[in-house]
């Protein structure tokens, strides 16, 4: 009787281990569920359907992970890693050089020790509560110039990651265009005007999200970009009379 509920027990630990890891290619070697992986390392977790990609998200960071695409975002800029992350029981999975990229990058990223002389920010209340709640986002063309007025609210005083993102056509990837570090106030509110060039080409669809702590629901909207200025008539935009398109 013991020597089957220790075999259990060993099938069970067996089971519990094969949901975060497989094997991948030859030479690839074993990859790790981001999902399991992810509150490890103090990310917070958010699959994109859109996309079928993973961002993974803390404090002055953003990291988007796509499937079968060795190309992967780091706030504002692009890194690469073999093997490419594969998709796999509705989750993205990725290979040990990943892996290392991704913990090296939460221990940069890591809040500093409130005890720690050198840090400037203010000592945390002992038993203050994290953050936690939903953010709320909405977009409005200027309709004066290359921007958009993005504003929204959340919990009050936290930080916040606004990127904006755009879909040209079928055959480009989606391009990044920007990530905005600020701040909702002492309401909760925010409101910020970005530059959406250097994107120009009208009907191209710019994706806008809003994400903050771990705790507060991050929110997302789009608008189709049309012209900077739709109110300003001026001849130059006006086709010659005599005109005439290629046939």
């Amino acid at each position: 009787m013991h020597r089957f509920l220790r075999s259990a027990a060993i099938n069970a630990g067996t089971l519990a281990l094969a949901s975060t890891l497989f094997t991948g290619p030859a030479g690839a070697g074993e990859f790790v569920s981001l999902e399991h992986l992810a509150p490890e390392l103090g990310y917070t977790y958010t699959w994109i359907a859109s996309e079928s990609a993973v961002a993974l998200t803390r404090p002055g960071l953003y990291i988007l992970v796509r499937t079968g695409n060795p190309l992967y975002d780091v706030n504002d800029a692009v890194e690469t890693t073999l093997p490419a992350p594969e998709y796999r029981n509705n989750d993205i999975y990725v290979g040990a050089a990943l892996v290392g990229r991704l913990r090296a990058l939460a221990a940069k990223y890591a809040p500093r020790d409130r005890t720690d002389p050198n840090t400037s920010s203010a000592p945390v209340a002992p038993g203050a509560a994290a953050p936690h709640g939903a953010l709320t986002v909405g977009a409005v063309p200027s309709n004066v110039a290359d921007t958009v007025i993005v504003s929204g609210s959340g919990p009050a005083n936290v930080p916040l990651t606004i990127t904006l993102e755009a879909d040209i056509a079928r055959d480009i990837p989606r391009v990044l265009l920007s990530r905005t570090d600020a701040k909702t106030d002492s309401a909760g509110n925010y409101s910020f005007e970005i530059r959406t060039a250097p994107l120009h080409l009208q009907n191209s669809l710019v994706l806008i999200s809003a994400t903050s702590l771990p705790g507060v629901t991050e929110a997302h909207t789009s608008f189709v970009l049309g012209q900077p200025s739709p109110n300003i008539a001026h001849p130059i935009d006006e086709l010659p009379r005599d005109f005439r398109p290629h046939r």
